[in-house]
């Protein structure tokens, strides 16, 4: 399994900013998990401004590196609907990167149909390039955190960033206690809130 991991910015805050994500909960997980090869999506944005120097995350996982192609092609259709989200997309964003990484290890699955507000908040670990065994050792300390739904480490393939990542999803932030109570020593983190409709309104999980 791989994934496609797009960190980005948007050129406005506030009320527009709620209705541009709002908009794009609506209507992006739909329009990619149609794509052929396509198993799961998720939005983040950065919580308590932890998440680094992108406010938004889209993770998009997919079976092969092959369905690049088909998301090529599903985006560049002439649909109308298709072409009004990408065009919002591209009027709304400003800085960007992406990456692609491979599923190393861990979950099977890094998606959760909840339907309500668990599992919300994600804790992304990132290693010091070739501390492959110390990487190894985090993810299976992680998986034994009651507060730790999933966890999976993520090696980059295409892309800017040469590291290995342990993605973990939370069931909300008391259990960053858990994590902490481990000690894990892994490098630097990463923390992100998850945006999802909740009873017809905009949920973010921090």
């Amino acid at each position: 399994m791989y994934s496609y991991v797009l960190g980005f910015n948007l050129k406005f805050s506030g009320s527009a900013a709620e209705e541009f994500l709002f908009n794009a909960v609506r209507t992006w997980p739909q329009l990619w998990g149609d794509i052929p090869g396509v198993t799961g999506t998720v939005l983040l944005a950065s919580a308590f401004g932890l998440g680094g120097e992108y406010e938004y995350q889209w993770r998009v996982d997919f079976e092969r590196l092959s369905t690049l192609a088909r998301i090529d092609e599903a985006l560049k259709s002439d649909d109308q609907s298709v072409r009004a989200i990408t065009g919002e997309w591209y009027e709304a964003r400003t800085a960007i990167r992406s990456s692609v990484a491979r599923h190393l290890d861990g979950s099977d699955s890094y998606d959760l149909d909840s339907g309500g507000r668990d599992g919300a908040i994600h804790l992304v670990l990132r290693s010091v390039p070739g501390e492959r065994e110390r990487t190894t050792g985090v993810l299976e300390s992680a998986r034994s955190a009651a507060g730790v739904l999933a966890a999976q480490v993520q090696r980059t393939e295409l892309g800017t960033a040469a590291e290995d990542q342990v993605w973990l999803r939370l069931r909300g932030l008391e259990s960053l206690d858990d994590v902490a109570d481990l000690d894990l020593g892994a490098g630097h983190g990463q923390l992100f809130g998850e945006i999802r409709e909740l009873d017809g309104s905009l949920f973010t999980g921090a």
